[in-house]
């Protein structure tokens, strides 16, 4: 009996409210210059402040999570009533210093390198959508629990785990597109 009443609890009970995540992107740009496509490269190299494991890197783009809920008792049950998310992004770009001199073609093979950049970067920052996406549909389809206590447990746990799979993900983003090189991510 007891049974029964919670399942028709749970089929009437209205779900979550759920919002869209929101993203706030912050850019950070370093400066480079050259007038030949090596001069350019090797400034990359020597100004990029990207460098992990002893490899620099171009850019790069870091994405938090954060989310927050709300929860209501009734009849002795904790139920999750509202679930939000924010995603914060924050790139760090090159930006070619222009030059009146510069070649029309070097200028073009940097716009197509940065276009490609940019996308692979925003590759990383739609990783970190999904992933705020998938918590607030998980964080809010929980069951409601007997303690609200545990509820919170539970549902912040349930948000790192996804978090770890998406950090996963991205590292295999980054693996099979080698950086985003495979897709034009490179200079020159």
């Amino acid at each position: 009996m007891i049974f029964i009443l919670l399942l028709f609890t749970l089929s009437v009970t209205p779900e979550p409210a759920m919002a869209a995540a929101v993203v706030r992107s912050t850019t950070d740009y370093y400066l480079v210059s050259g007038t030949t496509a090596d001069e350019i490269r090797s400034d990359l190299d020597m100004k990029t402040p990207v460098r992990e494991n002893g490899t620099s890197y171009d850019a790069h783009t870091e994405w938090f999570v954060k989310w927050n809920f709300q929860w209501s008792e009734s009849n002795g049950l904790c139920k999750i009533t509202k679930i939000k998310t924010r995603v914060d992004v924050q790139y760090i770009l090159p930006k070619l210093k222009t030059s009146k001199t510069l070649p029309k073609p070097l200028k073009q093979k940097w716009e197509t390198y940065m276009k490609a950049l940019s996308d692979h970067e925003n590759g990383h920052r739609d990783i970190g959508v999904r992933a705020a996406n998938e918590i607030e549909k998980e964080i809010g389809s929980m069951v409601p629990r007997r303690s609200c206590r545990q509820l919170e447990t539970d549902a912040n746990d349930s948000g790192d785990k996804i978090i770890g799979k998406f950090r996963r993900l991205e590292k295999e983003f980054d693996r099979k597109s080698r950086h985003g090189m495979n897709d034009g991510a490179m200079f020159p």
